[in-house]
């Protein structure tokens, strides 16, 4: 009677932990899934700036923003708008290589993060990037634009080289848009 007890007890037992198994796991997975959807862009589907690690090496930032969004979505309306967006971001990640970071940074502004590239590579890739854009307006019927502007890691954290891409960006706009302009002391 003991044993058989003893035996009904230990099954009870490892039926629970079979159970508690499986609920591990779909609690795993679920929160597998909810990293990933804090870190994705709901519009563009990019990565957005929560997915940048800070500890990883990138030789080169690449900061681009649409050049009068804001006239966009005044003059075209606000769903018009969330498909340039969309547009752009699919731009940016066709061509962008795969062990680069493309992030939608906020609003109409995406970060780009190069591995394994000099400055004139990331000069050359913004550029690309600019004559593509300008491409859009084949699909929508009006201009499309966007300024760049690129910094270097070397010699600096992350945060420092978003912030001079930052400002070559506005440099950019500054000095006539659509245009890309590598950071330098003298901005």
């Amino acid at each position: 009677m003991y044993n058989r007890n003893l035996k009904k007890e230990l099954a009870n037992k490892n039926k629970k932990i079979r159970l508690y198994k499986k609920e591990i796991i779909l609690l795993q997975k679920q929160l597998e899934y909810y990293k990933n959807q804090a870190n994705i862009d709901y519009l563009t589907k990019l990565n957005n700036r929560s997915a940048i690690d800070y500890n990883k090496k990138y030789d080169n930032v690449i900061l681009g923003d649409i050049d009068y969004f804001k006239k966009i979505n005044d003059e075209y309306g606000h769903i018009l708008g969330d498909k340039v967006l969309i547009e752009v971001g699919l731009v940016l990640k066709k061509y962008v290589s795969k062990s680069d970071l493309v992030c939608r940074w906020g609003g109409e502004e995406f970060v780009i993060l190069l591995k394994n590239s000099d400055d004139d590579m990331a000069y050359s890739k913004a550029l690309s990037l600019k004559n593509e854009i300008e491409n859009l307006k084949n699909k929508f019927g009006f201009d499309i634009t966007m300024s760049f502007g690129i910094s270097n890691t070397i010699g600096r954290n992350l945060d420092e080289a978003i912030c001079e891409a930052d400002k070559a960006m506005y440099h950019s706009k500054q000095h006539g848009r659509n245009m890309v302009t590598i950071y330098s002391l003298n901005l």
